[in-house]
């Protein structure tokens, strides 16, 4: 048995002879270890070495491998912690194994067997890393080198490997559309079409039937799903199920699409007022990935100004390190899309070979109010279009739909002058 290129592995345990014994078996058989003596050197060691699987000791000083699978699991859940003990019980592995811990061996162990169960971890741990070998193409796309990064990358790579649909939630510009791209490119439909669909601009009643067809039997990916008429949703709905009983505009080769849906919303809300089906989302969602919010991985901004840097052709400048300083602190409400304007208009603007701090600032002022902006005018947008959603619903009744709404009648009557909306126009 060996191992490939990138298949790390964390070993953590507290007796020097034991750790030392558990690497030398599996750096024999080719995989990369690194050693850790305590769990909080462990923590240390896990966010530096990023390995694909680790190995701990149950019974340590201090922190001991209950507390550290806890801290390891918030962190990275898809990575399979293997546990070893001297005092190991049948109770004892079942509360492990029902906390997520992938295996549980007791010392003495037999080397084979954790061989074997390093093995069976390693199948379901993909390789992330853009540095692990050339399988890592798939991955291409997504700049980073931060651990929530890893993490999801890991559940993207699993969900490439199936038919299921797939959801991606996250704020606007966090790159789901990239991660949507990274699962097509690693999955077996890499030469099939990758068509996207923006369910908002979608116009008339087989515009989304039409749109599909034309994917034939690729990945196809329903941008802002939440924004699916009603109508639309009955149709798509047995697409998603792989039902037998496709409505007719969506038979032939779209009933073989894998359907990838990405949404600003959790939809809780939507589902709750009545504008999104709770089984389109069920359905929807047997996959679910989260994409985070830029503020969340602050490590990834020089990864990323590096790379916006080098795009931007015949410019010889850098930035200061006060400059990247200054982006690192920000909140970026526009996320990845946000950073790359700021960078960009940096570099146009700039007079001298690195763009100072003092630029960065402002711009990065200038564009959080323009993305404030946007953002009050797509909830005013929002509040209009589902304002008369609800009382084309309740046919103008205002009571029903206050109550809908969850408002009292005063309150929803103010917001019905808000946007200049007369009720007695819906009524039926």
């Amino acid at each position: 048995m060996t191992a490939g290129g990138g298949a790390r592995v964390l070993v953590v345990d507290d007796d020097p002879g034991l750790l030392e014994l558990i690497e030398m078996r599996l750096t024999a058989v080719g995989y990369e270890v690194a050693c850790a003596a305590s769990g909080e050197e462990a923590l240390a060691r896990f966010r530096a070495e990023r390995p694909r699987v680790v190995i701990s000791d149950l019974r340590m000083d201090g922190m001991d491998g209950h507390a550290l699978f806890v801290r390891l699991h918030a962190e990275a859940p898809t990575v399979p912690v293997i546990m070893l003990t001297a005092h190991g019980t049948i109770p004892d592995a079942v509360a492990a194994t029902q906390r997520g811990v992938f295996g549980f061996l007791t010392k003495p162990f037999d080397g084979r067997e954790l061989l074997a169960k390093v093995a069976e971890a390693m199948a379901q741990s993909p390789r992330v890393h853009a540095s692990a070998g050339g399988d890592s193409a798939w991955r291409a796309g997504v700049l980073s080198s931060s651990l929530v990064m890893d993490e999801l990358l890991r559940q993207a790579r699993r969900a490439a490997d199936s038919d299921d649909p797939v959801l991606i939630s996250g704020p606007r510009g966090s790159g789901k559309e990239t991660i949507a791209r990274a699962i097509h490119a690693a999955s077996a439909r890499a030469a099939k079409p990758f068509t996207v669909i923006r369910c908002a601009e979608l116009v008339g009643p087989a515009a989304l039937a039409q749109a599909m067809k034309a994917a034939k039997s690729g990945i196809v990916v329903l941008d802002d799903v939440e924004e699916l008429p009603l109508a639309e949703q009955a149709r798509l709905l047995p697409l998603v199920q792989r039902s037998a009983l496709f409505s007719a505009p969506l038979r032939g080769d779209a009933a073989d699409l894998r359907i990838v849906s990405t949404t600003t919303q959790t939809l809780d809300q939507a589902i709750r007022e009545g504008r999104f089906r709770a089984d389109l989302f069920y359905a929807l969602g047997r996959i679910a990935l989260i994409a985070p919010a830029l503020a969340e991985r602050p490590e990834d901004i020089p990864v990323l100004v590096a790379h916006f840097v080098a795009q931007a052709r015949g410019v010889e400048q850098g930035l200061s390190p006060d400059a990247l300083a200054a982006l690192q602190e920000a909140a970026w409400p526009g996320n990845v899309r946000q950073l790359r304007s700021v960078v960009e208009q940096a570099l146009a603007q700039s007079v001298t070979a690195q763009v100072p701090a003092t630029l960065v600032r402002r711009l990065i002022h200038e564009e959080s109010e323009r993305e404030m902006a946007a953002l009050d005018e797509a909830r005013r947008a929002f509040e209009y279009e589902y304002l008369v959603q609800l009382l084309e619903t309740t046919g103008g009744n205002v009571t029903r739909a206050a109550r809908v709404a969850q408002r009292n009648r005063t309150e929803f009557y103010k917001l019905l002058a808000r946007h200049n909306i007369v009720p007695g126009s819906y009524k039926s």
